[in-house]
């Protein structure tokens, strides 16, 4: 060793600085640790795990998990530079694996390296969501029912459509607790009993945004929780009168309800063939609906009039030519009737 050269005053070795070298601090440094043990906790339902921040859903294999949680009790000292760490997973049970773990880097120039074990431990429990789920627990249910008459199975069809769709956006933006608990089907309408207030709010938007008609909420006290009180809320959905497919006289002349949307409906005018828009509330009387029309066959036309036959019974009438229709021969059309009127639905 040339004798301008810096030694370590520790060791007497080399240093560039004259301060102790790379390999004293090194060694007089606890660069690794590692925690023996890990719990996991796993939701058997729904595959959700718990963490410090609570449940979360969680669609990962166990392998990808238990590689995860070794890493998580592995502690390296700041200064290391380039890790390299090898995890081997050793499955003992379905409640516990073993994680050997070995690491090598470079601390001050020199290289280290460390092996140890970590147990992992993995616990099953109810999340929040499955517990309220398995436990019929609701804060709110949805009534649909529709005005003046029962809604169809279409119409309730089509609401427990909507009402699965609030459900996966509202789990999808985090809020776990938002599902359906049930849905009951009525002599009036259907019911669906949801796990939150936000949940129902929620349907019940959507139900009168797609389908026309409005909700009310009714709330009703059901207790005390750390002085808050706790109220469960009845969401009445109430459908317009009318529904796709009814005839109504409205306006003086015929219309077929095409559909309705929030406090308006839609209907077709039977006279002209225009699409019209009313208020909800315009007077008009149900006549019937287009499905449950008599099939006519069309045998003639003479000027103005078709003539039309019953296939079963083989018997004709005469009645007036929609100039907005083009209605050939041969062509099986339905029809209403409105005391002695005849409409061409």
């Amino acid at each position: 060793m040339d004798l301008q050269e810096a030694i370590c005053p520790k060791c007497g070795g080399p240093s560039q600085t004259g301060d102790i070298c790379g390999k004293c601090r090194a060694s007089d440094i606890d660069w690794f640790s590692c925690d023996g043990r890990v719990k996991m906790v796993r939701c058997p339902s729904c595959n959700s795990m718990r963490d410090k921040s609570g449940w979360n859903d969680c669609e990962r294999n166990r392998e990808d998990l238990e590689y995860e949680a070794a890493l998580s009790a592995i502690h390296l000292f700041q200064d290391i530079r380039k890790p390299e760490v090898s995890i081997k997973l050793d499955e003992n049970s379905k409640n516990r694996s073993f994680a050997h773990v070995s690491v090598a880097g470079t601390l001050y120039g020199q290289k280290v390296e460390a092996a140890c074990t970590v147990e992992i431990l993995w616990q099953y429990d109810s999340c929040d969501r499955c517990s309220r789920y398995h436990g019929n627990y609701w804060q709110g249910v949805v009534q649909l029912r529709a005005e003046g008459r029962k809604a169809t199975p279409e119409e309730q069809e089509r609401a427990k459509r909507i009402a699965y769709q609030a459900e996966e956006e509202l789990q999808l933006q985090g809020d776990r607790l938002s599902f359906v608990t049930r849905m009951e089907e009525g002599r009036e309408g259907l019911d669906i009993i949801v796990g939150t207030q936000t949940l129902g709010e929620q349907i019940s938007r959507d139900i009168t945004r797609k389908m026309g008609g409005r909700y009310s909420l009714h709330p009703t006290l059901i207790g005390e929780k750390e002085g808050k009180k706790l109220y469960r809320i009845t969401y009445a959905v109430r459908l317009p009168r009318y529904t796709k497919g009814d005839v109504i006289y409205i306006r003086n002349t015929y219309g077929e309800i095409l559909g309705a949307e929030g406090k308006t409906i839609n209907y077709l005018d039977l006279a002209s063939g225009i699409p019209r828009t009313v208020p909800e509330s315009t007077e008009s009387r149900y006549i019937g609906s287009v499905k449950d029309g008599t099939p006519m066959l069309v045998v003639y036309q003479d000027g103005e009039t078709l003539g039309l036959m019953d296939e079963v019974t083989g018997k004709t009438e005469e009645v007036p030519v929609q100039s907005w229709r083009n209605i050939t021969s041969g062509e099986c059309v339905h029809i209403i009737r409105d005391d002695d009127r005849v409409l061409v639905v």
